[in-house]
């Protein structure tokens, strides 16, 4: 009977209460780090809580999920077939499980097989055989070096190009070689402008013959994370392209340059819209260069350097007005380039040249001259990037000049750039703050609960425009809303919400989040992004490779066993004043872990603890929050995030954005300078100023008080316009002045109170207690004068007499 009972009991408690809930999966690495386009390949997904994995979300077009393979909650397996028509390069990824979104990871498309690396190949007697046109995945250990030979004929390209640190698995630097078979190293490569770390050299073969490519880690000091995708082929790699960019929707014919086999011309059909990364790979019978080269796309019109153009008198020039893009190569050691341009006053244009930007190894330096020949403004580095840019406005009608030159003063046929002249236009651009330092995975996604709801800050990037914005996001999974009350023109910084209806279906999506001007007429718009630092490495967390995430990620997960809510408040927070919100949650039965509350964002001038916790089995807690003299008077938009475990990891839900409204102080106060002796009682007197009346007795404290100094509180209406606050001091208070008083009070309003801080700055004088008169000194009696004995005349000697008498003879 009594274990039918305890059947019974447990039973129930399941109907209630899963024994543990899932939370976000963590994702680790995937390997292989990539496959050949056209085939099917099985990724190894490690990480953990993956056991419950519904898709791989993929940012980019190409990919086929065929099955997933749950191995273990640590190491999911899927079956993926990739388009023979798939862009070469890097392509990010998330996993979504029933419970959350992992972070972003990637995944690279080659156009060869992939052949993995096989020990012993760390001499170059013996190296690692491989078909010429292979793509080699491998690891380079510490003091490791691998070696691979191919065959090549007389007059044969033979190019190489690594994946290393783009592959974001480590920070580390890979170097490359190809040597004949006397071990003479025929081409090397270790940085290149265009691959960062990543290194690609090219030759073209001497003779019939074996050749040897070398990698190792440039410094000898790799590990188990240094991971590779050694490209082994006839494919062509040139290293810059001229001119660096061309106008949206035209063909442009550039010119490719640095491949092993010389020089080449290529046209491109340029994207119809604007475009930083616009990619060209270079093709060459059938292969193409690994990875891009990278122009940008603009909407104005090209210029290009006309040769001579090494001093200001050969500049090369344009008929057609600003906004132009001036295009050129410093092609030797000392040289520089000038251009010259109209311009009438008052015009405002900014000069930006794009060098590092596009893959060129120069540093460029930008100078611009006026019609008399003098300097009017230069640049080096901007905006944390070798990159230069000038904000110009002309002061006059004229012809101007524009030079550019290396910082270094160096050049080479690859250093290619590119002066952009753009207009003053407005941007836009979305991004959520990084949770942690240099976190810039975590909380970067939505995933919201059924019947439940997750609000994150968002960030707004406006440049050149003032105004409200409102939020759209389209796309969002089925039973998902957006939750939003839009972001005042006077922050740049503030929440949206999205809330899932109980019976949405658990599934996710790429959302395209857009921020828009509240005034339709004004047509500016901006999109979400996610920065992703993939390599950090020394100094102080320096960003060595990083890529782009364009779309927010956004899923229905299962329902979790909690929810919160801020009560909204009935009466306002003032300035100089407190405000106590209560925060509840609301429990699945059987579930009764602590839940850690956090504040998501504080409007301008408004402050609280970063953190509360609702104990173990309780249901709310009062988080105060204060706002400063200067608070935004307004209404904003608040909410927290409610935080806990319930077995498998943190679990995730968020308020309501709850109203809170910020107003002046319904009373202001002076304090009068008060004086008062040590150990006696005094006065402080208050001078009162009603701005809001209120009905009923409104308490008040005198705080700020130094040590040994008590005041009692007294009670106030709206009918009083001065106080006066008994003080009790004690003999050893501390004297002088105290100029830290103030006022705390609280007014009754719809059944609670509003606390005020007033009057600050207030000053008691305490004195120490006049001094008692010195007693009057004792008369003394004068001295008795004794008369003086006169000492008796010493006897003179006989020799003494003697000489008296010769004298007064």
């Amino acid at each position: 009977m009594l274990f039918r009972k305890l059947f019974a009991t447990v039973f129930i408690c399941s109907l209630f209460i899963p024994s543990a809930f899932s939370s976000s999966p963590s994702l680790g690495n995937i390997l292989p780090r990539g496959a050949k386009r056209g085939t099917e390949v099985e990724l190894n997904f490690h990480g953990d809580r993956l056991d419950d994995a519904e898709e791989i979300i993929f940012y980019s077009s190409g990919f086929t999920v065929n099955g997933l393979e749950t191995v273990s909650s640590k190491h999911l397996k899927a079956k993926i077939t990739i388009n023979p028509e798939a862009e070469l390069g890097e392509h990010l990824l998330r996993i979504r499980t029933k419970s959350g979104l992992s972070g972003v990871k990637s995944v690279w498309v080659g156009q060869f097989e992939t052949v993995p690396e096989k020990e012993p190949n760390s001499e170059f007697t013996t190296p690692q055989t491989i078909p010429f046109n292979s793509t080699i995945e491998g690891i380079l250990e510490n003091e490791d070096v691998d070696y691979y030979v191919i065959e090549a004929k007389k007059g044969q390209r033979v190019s190489a190009e690594v994946e290393g640190i783009r592959l974001g698995n480590a920070f580390y630097d890979p170097y490359i070689a190809i040597l004949n078979m006397e071990r003479f190293e025929l081409a090397a490569s270790d940085d290149t402008a265009l691959l960062l770390q990543d290194s690609t050299t090219s030759i073209v073969a001497p003779t019939d013959g074996k050749y040897v490519i070398q990698i190792r880690e440039s410094s000898y000091t790799g590990n188990g994370n240094c991971r590779y995708r050694l490209h082994i082929g006839s494919f062509p790699r040139p290293i810059a392209v001229y001119p660096a960019g061309g106008s949206a929707g035209k063909d442009l014919e550039v010119k490719l340059i640095g491949d092993s086999t010389g020089e080449s011309k290529q046209t491109v059909k340029l994207s119809d819209s604007p475009d930083p990364k616009f990619k060209i790979y270079s093709n060459s019978e059938g292969l193409l260069s690994p990875s891009a080269n990278v122009i940008r796309v603009s909407s104005f019109p090209n210029v290009l350097e006309t040769e001579p153009n090494n001093n200001r008198g050969q500049a090369t020039a344009s008929d057609a007005p600003l906004p132009l893009a001036l295009n050129g190569i410093i092609e030797n050691p000392g040289d520089e380039d000038w251009f010259k341009f109209n311009v009438t006053k008052g015009q405002r244009f900014i000069f930006r040249a794009h060098a590092k930007s596009i893959g060129s190894p120069l540093d460029p330096i930008l100078d611009i001259y006026g019609p008399d020949k003098k300097h009017i403004s230069g640049n080096d580095d901007a905006d944390n990037k070798q990159d230069s840019k000038i904000d110009f406005t002309a002061a006059l009608d004229g012809e101007f000049a524009i030079r550019i030159r290396d910082h270094l003063k160096k050049g080479g046929t690859n250093y290619v750039y590119r002066i952009e002249t753009e207009s003053i236009t407005p941007s836009l651009g979305l991004t959520i703050p990084y949770f942690g330092r240099a976190d810039y995975q975590s909380r970067q996604m939505i995933y919201v609960a059924r019947g439940n709801r997750f609000v994150t800050r968002i960030n707004a990037g406006r440049s050149n425009f003032g105004g409200d914005l409102i939020f759209e996001a389209s796309g969002l999974p089925e039973g998902i809303k957006l939750m939003s009350n839009g972001m005042h023109a006077s922050i740049n910084s503030g929440l949206i919400g999205f809330e899932a209806s109980p019976e949405a279906p658990v599934a996710g999506t790429l959302t395209d989040l857009i921020a828009k001007h509240a005034e339709p007429e004004k047509n500016i718009s901006g999109n979400f992004s996610q920065p992703l630092d993939f390599v950090l490495g020394p100094p102080n967390n320096t960003v060595y490779y990083k890529s782009t995430a364009r779309k927010l990620a956004v899923a229905v997960v299962e329902e979790i066993p909690f929810s919160v809510d801020i009560v909204p408040p009935v009466v306002p927070l003032v300035r100089n004043g407190t405000l106590d919100l209560k925060v509840t949650a609301t429990r699945k039965e059987g579930f009764d872990a602590p839940i850690t509350v956090r504040m998501l964002w504080h409007p301008p001038g408004i402050g609280s603890q970063p953190t509360l916790q609702i104990p173990k089995g309780k249901n709310e807690v009062i988080y105060t929050i204060n706002a400063n003299g200067s608070a935004a008077i307004r209404t904003w938009h608040i909410a927290v995030m409610g935080e806990s475990d319930a077995g498998k990891g943190q679990i995730l839900a968020s308020s309501n954005l709850t109203p809170v409204t910020v107003t002046e102080p319904y009373l202001g106060m002076k304090i009068e300078m008060a004086a008062v002796e040590q150990g006696q009682d005094g006065f402080v007197i208050c001078k009162l100023t009603h701005a809001t009346p209120f009905e009923g007795k409104a308490t008040i404290k005198l705080l700020g008080l130094p040590a040994k100094v008590t005041a009692s509180e007294i009670e106030i209406d709206k009918e009083m316009t001065e106080i006066s606050f008994p003080i009790k001091t004690a003999a050893d208070s501390p004297k002088g002045q105290h100029k830290n008083l103030f006022c705390h009070l609280n007014i009754p309003q719809s059944e609670t109170l509003i606390p005020h801080n007033v009057g600050h700055g207030g000053v008691l004088r305490i004195d120490a207690p006049p001094k008692k008169p010195a007693p009057k000194p004792v008369k003394k009696e004068a001295p008795k004068v004794v008369a003086k004995v006169k000492p008796k005349a010493k006897p003179l000697s006989r020799l003494e007499k003697l000489r008296l008498e010769a004298k007064n003879k």
